[in-house]
């Protein structure tokens, strides 16, 4: 007895113990559970909080040694909940180890987080590279968007129906003769032409069907031809709703009309129409359209058209999609199509997921991707990825412009051509830039406009403020005249043509102030690395006591100045300055033309309109930083 009850115990005691351990097998994650995680900006101890819910694992670790508040991104796509862990300690320098039923977690080495370290980096350059190439094979296959319009609106059905034999003989069709679509008006088209194939649009182009003279019906299921509703009708009357297999001649629907195949001539629908193949002929509705095969022809919707290759034109108040578009889409809001062959033109915006070879005309925006945009042109914008002539009321933005943008905003990565507008930028130029303010990372051109930013160029940036980067002359610089006793002046462009903006003062014995403001140009002739010549001429108007004075007052000014360098960017510079002030003005009580500003004068003289000519010999002195 006492032996039996010695077994019931250790019985007792074994179950117990297997039960613990199937319980902790169980917390175990499975090496074959797909797992998905993303976490954005996240703090760790939030991740492995939420990992440990969503997948009964245990962790363990000192709030000490882990940076447990640190935002970090993760991201693991159907991988095992092991490869996922491991991903994710190794990303951020941790080490674990299974001990029982727990993860215990401890920060790596700093040799395992550099060598971490540089596997991550290997990875983002392998991603970024893949990405690269993705985007490139994407801009020159065509697309914005990594999807088919057509299909994703309207479905991509499989139009190889199967189609009941007729015992008459096949229409015949002609070949498509090879047209030279090669270049139309400087404008390139792709060859979709270029080969003689059968062609699959022409009529007659499907299998034998049967054909019946005509039906009518009130619903689909109340038809004369419920028994043959694969037929093609010659005429067909739908006094609601009609379903048939196609059309071979007019169809008109109170409701609308559904084909389960083609329509070969006239579809009427009083709310919609409905193909399911190929549309040879014109469809008219009140409200939609839809072809889900191609568009020989013409579509006209109260409110959208929907179709597939579309070689005619749609017509629509709200909108018209396609697939490849030759033709002409007028809608009052939007058209949408993948490539265009021809012209948009909407109330609102034209979106051409593919290429564009022809031209977008809209109220509000212009969108196109992939080959080279024709024309844009926009009240608002124009996005392209390759453009040629974009014109709009806000902005233009292009990836490349062999062309010209016209706009208040033009942004675009290269430009061969010519960008006008207020605001013009692009990381490389080769044209011209027109504007109020232009910017250029590099420049092959000319650069016209107010303030001109450019980091490298190879031509010549005019305006009141051109500022190079890298090639650039760029100084600032206070000097005094025996005009104008304390001046600051700025420099801007490069050392063989710069812009100069400067400002002068001066107060006289008799307490009487002058300032000017003056534009002008310059050229440094270099000598060696420590002394150069600068050469200018400079236009400054000249106010005496006064804010502004109205009259015809111009100091006009030569220079030729040596420069010293006293250190580096800090230099000394000193020379003659040759002076011609023209002047309307006449003081009645002295009986003097023009301002006192000079101390001496080599040629004084008044013509009969009362413009008085000064000249004189000066000097100027200063330092230019």
């Amino acid at each position: 007895m006492k032996y039996c009850h010695m077994i019931n115990k250790k019985n007792i005691i074994t179950v117990v113990f297997l039960l613990c351990f199937l319980g902790l097998y169980a917390q175990k994650p499975s090496d074959a559970q797909r797992v998905n995680v993303h976490f954005s900006e996240v703090s760790l101890k939030e991740i492995l909080t939420q990992i440990s819910a969503d997948y009964h694992i245990q962790f363990s670790y000192g709030n000490d040694h882990l940076a447990l508040n640190q935002k970090i991104s993760f991201h693991s796509e159907d991988k095992n909940l092991e490869a996922t862990l491991k991903q994710l300690f190794e990303d951020n320098n941790i080490v674990y180890r299974t001990i029982g039923s727990q993860l215990v977690l401890k920060p790596g080495s700093n040799k395992n987080k550099n060598k971490k370290k540089k596997a991550r980096e290997k990875r983002k350059k392998r991603r970024d590279a893949i990405r690269e190439e993705r985007d490139k094979e994407t801009l020159e296959r065509g697309r914005l968007f990594d999807f088919d319009i057509h299909s994703e609106i309207i479905g991509n059905k499989d139009l190889s129906l199967e189609e009941e034999e007729l015992e008459r003989d096949l229409i015949s069709t002609d070949p498509i003769q090879a047209i030279n679509t090669e270049e139309i008006g400087g404008v390139y088209y792709r060859d979709t032409l270029q080969t003689e194939e059968t062609n699959r649009v022409a009529p007659g182009k499907y299998r034998s069907t049967k054909t019946s003279l005509g039906q009518f019906s009130v619903l689909p299921f109340l038809a004369s031809n419920i028994r043959h509703r694969n037929r093609f009708n010659v005429f067909s009357f739908n006094l609601i709703w009609g379903m048939n297999g196609g059309v071979n001649g007019f169809e008109f629907g109170l409701m609308g009309n559904s084909i389960q195949r083609h329509v070969h001539g006239l579809q009427i629908g009083g709310f919609f129409n409905n193909a399911e193949g190929h549309l040879y002929g014109m469809q008219f509705s009140g409200i939609l359209n839809i072809v889900k095969g191609d568009i020989v022809g013409l579509q006209v919707a109260g409110l959208w058209n929907l179709g597939g290759n579309v070689y005619g034109s749609q017509f629509s108040i709200l909108g018209n999609i396609a697939r490849d578009l030759y033709g002409m889409q007028v809608s009052g809001f939007s058209n949408i199509a993948t490539d265009v062959y021809g012209f948009q033109v909407s109330g609102l915006f034209n979106f051409a997921n593919g290429k564009l070879y022809g031209s977008q005309i809209a109220g509000f925006g212009n969108i196109a991707w992939g080959g080279k945009s024709a024309v844009q042109f926009a009240g608002l914008f124009n996005i392209s990825a390759k453009a040629q002539f974009q014109i709009a009321g806000l902005f233009n933005s292009a990836q490349f412009v062999d062309g010209a943008q016209l706009g208040g905003l033009n942004i675009a990565k290269t430009v061969k051509g010519v960008q006008m507008g207020l605001i013009n930028t692009t990381k490389e130029l080769e044209g011209l830039q027109v504007g109020v303010i232009n910017h250029a990372n590099k420049a092959t051109g000319l650069m016209l406009g107010l303030i001109n930013i450019v980091d490298s160029i190879k031509g010549v940036p005019i305006g009141l403020i051109n500022i190079v980067n890298k090639n650039g002359y760029n100084r600032i610089e206070v000097f005094g005249t025996d005009a104008m006793y304390v001046n600051l002046g700025a420099k801007f462009g490069f050392e063989h043509y710069y812009h100069i903006v400067q400002i002068g003062w001066k107060v006289d014995a008799e307490n009487i102030y002058t300032w000017t403001a003056g534009i002008g140009v310059g050229t440094k002739l270099k000598l060696n690395e420590a002394l150069h010549f600068n050469f200018e001429l400079l236009s400054s108007h000249v106010n005496e006591n006064d804010l502004w004075t109205k009259e015809l007052n111009l100091l006009n000014q030569f220079k030729a100045t040596l420069d010293i360098r006293v250190r580096d960017r800090v230099s000394f510079f000193v020379g003659p300055v040759f002076n011609a002030l023209m002047s309307g003005l006449y003081n009645e009580e002295t009986q003097i033309h023009g301002p006192n500003i000079m101390p001496y004068t080599l040629f004084d003289q008044t013509n009969q309109k009362g413009t008085n000519l000064k000249l004189w010999i000066g000097f100027t002195a200063g330092l230019r930083f």
